[in-house]
């Protein structure tokens, strides 16, 4: 168990102790879920104000972290540490809590694909006593609260690291200090906070600068973005003709070491790594040809921790995806539903209507819109909706205030809908038999609701 002293807690974030100085173990800022023992840490939010909430877990919490002078009854003596600022005590004590931990960190960002190379690395470590983030917790509070639920006994820690605008990741690798760190792609992700593509490769790039000396830069091998790659121990991956990954390594002072691991494409359902002379054949249980390049990512950030390739490939076959990631269902004996509606943006969608292009049978895309696209809504949109013509989607749904651009230039049978009910009573009118049916939207666009409607019709 975690132990920590309060005076400890309050020389690292700069604060002023008042009350005993008992020892803690755990630290939150939802007051639902305090328990004894629990730091309750007060940030003011947009929508909320932890201060509010002091009432409430009064009589569980160990100690507050406060940045209002409160006089409230409820808190009797109870311990508090008084700060400037609360948001910046969260990153303080996760940086303070990071620095006593011996695991090693890994530290994964990019446009698309950082939560399944995230769960492909937690999967891969599985063996060890790991801390890794939940869900895609990643922005300025859910890192440093994956860090503050760390054991001091982990192995490894992963944790996923998102930004919406330029300059949002360099604080929270800073408290990172990662031993691999890892770009999966740069892409049309967030591009109305990032503006242009070469901010988003400069801005997902910087976690590279708070990587430790002896660690590592694992990097999709986009080369129009290399020069604002700096020095240091690079691996690449990538994906030209074959999937490949190429692992070049400083030893000692003088020179790199380069290596080659390439993921070669054998047939359709059959992939091989390559390593010097030796071949190993692997087959994933997810779906999406895109995968294997997640997997790529996953498999050189576990070669550079020091894993066997043959241990990275038998825990890559057994991994079995990421929940409303491409999820294939069988509603009946033809009728199939890929269920991808964890997350959208340009690149990210057309991966998914490659992949039910492939597929057999009458093709069904719903969307949902994707978000914070800035000036270039309208276009993206339309683009998917051409994208799916040209791949041979037979028919194209949308709903939401954007995705009627992309239902519009899809064409014949491409059809918006304005509401919820009209969208639930066409699909269950329309959908008979022999159709493959696939649901994506960005989170906001809450798509569950249509997948959830389709899973329990009985066809």
């Amino acid at each position: 168990m975690n132990k920590y002293k309060l005076s400890d807690i309050a020389k690292s974030i700069n604060g002023e102790l008042y009350g005993n100085d008992i020892t803690v173990s755990n630290f939150s800022i939802d007051s639902r879920t305090i328990k004894k023992d629990d730091v309750f840490i007060c940030i003011i939010g947009k929508k909320y104000d932890g201060h509010n909430f002091i009432s409430d877990c009064a009589d569980k919490a160990s100690c507050l972290v406060i940045s209002k002078e409160i006089i409230d009854k409820n808190l009797d003596k109870k311990p508090y540490i008084l700060v400037n600022d609360t948001l910046k005590a969260l990153h303080d004590l996760s940086r303070f809590v990071r620095s006593r931990s011996k695991a090693k960190f890994i530290a994964i960002t990019g446009s698309n694909g950082k939560t399944t190379v995230k769960e492909m690395i937690a999967h891969i470590l599985s063996d060890h006593k790991i801390c890794y983030t939940k869900g895609n917790f990643n922005n300025h509070i859910g890192v440093p609260l994956t860090l503050l639920s760390m054991k001091q006994d982990e192995d490894y820690v992963i944790v996923e690291v998102g930004a919406n605008n330029l300059g949002e990741i360099r604080p929270l690798a800073n408290i990172i200090n990662p031993d691999v760190a890892a770009v999966t792609n740069i892409g049309y992700a967030h591009i109305e906070g990032f503006k242009n593509l070469d901010n988003t490769a400069q801005e997902k790039y910087s976690i590279f600068d708070y990587v430790k000396k002896d660690g590592f830069s694992v990097i999709n091998d986009q080369k129009e973005y290399r020069k604002f790659i700096k020095k240091g121990n690079k691996v690449f991956f990538g994906y030209k003709n074959d999937f490949y990954y190429k692992f070049k390594r400083k030893l000692k002072n003088f020179f790199y070491k380069t290596e080659f691991f390439y993921i070669q494409r054998i047939n359709k359902n059959l992939y091989q790594f390559k390593k010097s002379f030796s071949k190993i054949k692997f087959k994933l249980s997810i779906n999406g040809e895109h995968n294997y390049q997640n997997a790529a990512c996953a498999a050189s950030i576990a070669l550079c921790l020091g894993f066997k390739l043959k241990d990275i490939i038998s825990k890559l076959e057994s991994f079995k995806g990421v929940i409303s990631r491409l999820k294939l269902y069988k509603l009946s004996k033809d009728i199939h539903l890929i269920d991808d509606c964890y997350n959208a943006n340009p690149n990210s969608f057309k991966v998914a209507i490659e992949f039910l292009s492939s597929l057999d049978q009458k093709k069904l895309v719903l969307m949902g819109d994707m978000v914070e696209l800035g000036r270039d809504t309208e276009f993206f949109h339309s683009e998917i909706g051409k994208y799916a013509k040209t791949m041979g989607i037979n028919e194209f749904l949308s709903i939401g205030k954007y995705s009627k651009f992309a239902s519009k230039a899809f064409g014949d049978n491409g059809h918006h809908f304005d509401d919820t009910e009209s969208l639930k009573r066409y699909l269950n009118d329309t959908i008979k038999s022999s159709t493959r049916i696939l649901i994506k939207g960005s989170r906001s666009a809450k798509l569950e609701e249509y997948v959830d409607f389709l899973k329990v019709r009985k066809f």
